[in-house]
C-alpha cells in the first residue's frame, strides 16, 4: 500500500514539473515575439540555485513544440555541466570551435531528441571571457540562427563573473533563475542592475525549489530531469 502511495506521489510530482516548464516555455515564447530564432540566455545571481537544471528543462520543454528545432549551448565555460545531463561524451565543444580546433559540425552533438542539440564546453580555456567575446562567438550564432528555432545559452552567474555581459548583445532576452530562501533580495537586486546596465532584456525570473504541499509534509520536491532529485520551478 506504501509503495502505490509513494508511486502516486511520483508521478503527481513529474506531472507537475512537466507543466510547470511548459508554462515557462509559454512564456518565453509570447515574451519574444519575432521572426526566425529566439535566443535566450539562462543566468542566476550565484551558483547553485539551479540555472542549468532550468536551462536542461526548458529547452525540452521547447522541444517538444511542433517541427521546433532548438539548441542548448554550455556556455558556463568555468564549471560547465550540461553534457552530464544527458550522458553524452564531451570530446569537442564551444571552447573548441571557438580556438579553431574543430568545425561547427564536430561542436554539436545530436540527443536522442531529434529536436533538441548541444554544443558542450569542450576542453575548459584560460580565457572564458575572451572567447565568449569574440568574433568568432557572434559568427557561430548567426550560423546558428538558420537552423534552430531557439538557442538557449546556459552562463555563468552574473554576480560572479562578467561571462555573461558579452552574450547579451546577441541574445533576445534573459531569465534570471533564483533558488527559494536561498538567493536574497540584495543579490537578485544586483544581478538585475549589472544586467540593465548593459543593455539586457529581462524576460522574467524562475523561482528554483519552492515546497509543494507534499514537501511540508515531508515529502518531495519536484523532479529534475534525468536525475533522482527533486525541484520545482515556478515563472514570473
Amino acid at each position: 500500500m506504501a509503495k502505490k502511495t509513494n508511486d502516486k506521489r511520483s508521478r503527481a510530482l513529474k506531472f507537475q514539473v512537466t507543466e510547470a516548464y511548459k508554462k515557462a516555455r509559454t512564456n518565453l515564447v509570447y515574451s519574444i515575439i519575432k521572426k526566425g530564432c529566439r535566443k535566450i540566455i539562462i543566468t542566476s545571481p550565484y551558483k547553485s540555485e539551479g540555472k542549468t537544471t532550468t536551462a536542461v528543462n526548458v529547452a525540452i520543454a521547447l522541444s517538444q513544440q511542433v517541427d521546433a528545432k532548438v539548441l542548448i549551448i554550455d556556455c558556463d565555460l568555468r564549471r560547465p555541466t550540461i553534457h552530464t545531463f544527458f550522458d553524452i561524451k564531451n570530446e569537442h565543444g564551444l571552447a573548441n570551435f571557438l580556438s579553431d580546433e574543430c568545425s561547427l559540425e564536430e561542436a554539436v552533438t545530436h540527443t536522442a531528441n531529434p529536436n533538441l542539440d548541444i554544443v558542450s564546453y569542450g576542453a575548459i580555456p584560460p580565457n572564458p571571457s575572451e572567447l565568449l567575446s569574440s568574433e568568432n562567438m557572434k559568427q557561430m550564432v548567426e550560423l546558428f540562427e538558420e537552423k534552430y528555432d531557439y538557442i538557449l545559452f546556459d552562463t555563468p552567474p552574473v554576480n560572479m563573473v562578467i561571462d555573461v555581459i558579452p552574450l547579451i548583445s546577441l541574445s533576445d532576452g534573459i531569465v534570471i533563475v533564483t533558488k527559494h530562501k536561498d538567493t536574497t533580495y540584495p543579490e537578485l537586486n544586483k544581478a538585475v542592475d549589472t544586467l540593465k546596465r548593459n543593455n539586457a532584456k529581462i524576460l522574467g525570473i524562475i523561482i528554483n525549489q519552492i515546497p509543494t504541499l507534499e514537501t511540508s509534509k515531508g515529502g518531495y520536491y519536484l523532479y529534475r530531469a534525468r536525475r533522482s532529485s527533486y525541484y520545482r520551478s515556478n515563472y514570473y
